[in-house]
């Protein structure tokens, strides 16, 4: 412990830290207030000190400001309102063509496969999950969009991106004009495990208990017949998004190769 009467207090960072975490729930309702530039890089910056594998950094972010754009954008991704309207919309890309490039100026040539592709979206998530908490922290709302897969070779031509570059999905963030309720998770028994990963007969009654609190939260957005069981059966019951393993085959990815 510190006897500088100059440094901050910190022992309540901890608690902050942990209610910022579980205060978060997606924000779709955006005012019209653009994201401060400067804002935005210090929470990059602070998004760029999370882990990464050996210090690649295989990933970059890019932010779209034309409206035109950001409009079409929207669409591609679903019809999703806030892509076109949140004061700011990124895309995150897993990014190995600056390691490419410098492979190359080395003699060498990068070799895209699974692992490397696997490392760019990891480090690309893990950076994406840092500048959220960042975002958050400042007070604004986030929104991730999956739905950018949706029809991403679009997306990929409409913004220009070069070989290896990896549109992975898309990030809203900017001032919330109304914030959904923080959402039930699975209780903590249900994914740390002590030593042995638990049988089926203990899964699936993690699932009902979760079923049973995330009832009334089904009921208050007018689906009260819905449950968490259902609406997994339901996503995972035929191939998602099957096209884009071709797409990021276009991109350079070698995923069949060891």
């Amino acid at each position: 412990m510190t006897n500088d009467p100059e440094a901050p207090d910190r022992r309540d960072a901890p608690e902050a830290l942990h209610e910022l975490l579980r205060a978060h729930a997606s924000v779709r309702d955006f005012t019209d207030d653009a994201v401060d530039d400067g804002l935005l890089a210090r929470c990059v910056a602070s998004a760029q000190c999370a882990a990464t594998s050996s210090n690649v950094q295989a990933y970059s972010l890019l932010r779209v400001r034309d409206p035109e754009r950001r409009a079409r954008l929207a669409e591609l991704c679903g019809g999703q309102p806030q892509v076109e309207r949140a004061g700011f919309f990124g895309v995150v890309c897993g990014d190995l063509r600056r390691d490419a490039l410098l492979a190359g100026d080395a003699g060498g040539e990068l070799v895209a496969n699974l692992e490397a592709f696997l490392l760019a979206t990891i480090d690309a998530t893990l950076f994406a999950q840092n500048l959220v908490v960042a975002l958050e922290g400042e007070g604004l709302g986030t929104c991730y969009i999956g739905g950018l897969r949706n029809r991403v070779d679009e997306v990929d031509e409409l913004l220009e991106l070069p070989r290896l570059v990896l549109p992975l999905f898309g990030l809203c963030a900017g001032r919330p004009r109304t914030r959904n309720a923080t959402k039930p998770r699975l209780a903590v028994d249900a994914v740390l495990f002590d030593g042995r990963y638990p049988d089926d007969d203990a899964l699936r009654a993690h699932a009902r208990e979760y079923d049973a609190r995330m009832e009334p939260h089904f009921a208050a957005r007018g689906k009260p017949h819905w449950s968490w069981t259902g609406q997994i059966a339901r996503k995972f019951t035929g191939a998602m998004r099957p096209h884009l393993f071709a797409f990021y085959r276009s991109k350079g990815v070698e995923l069949e190769s060891a």
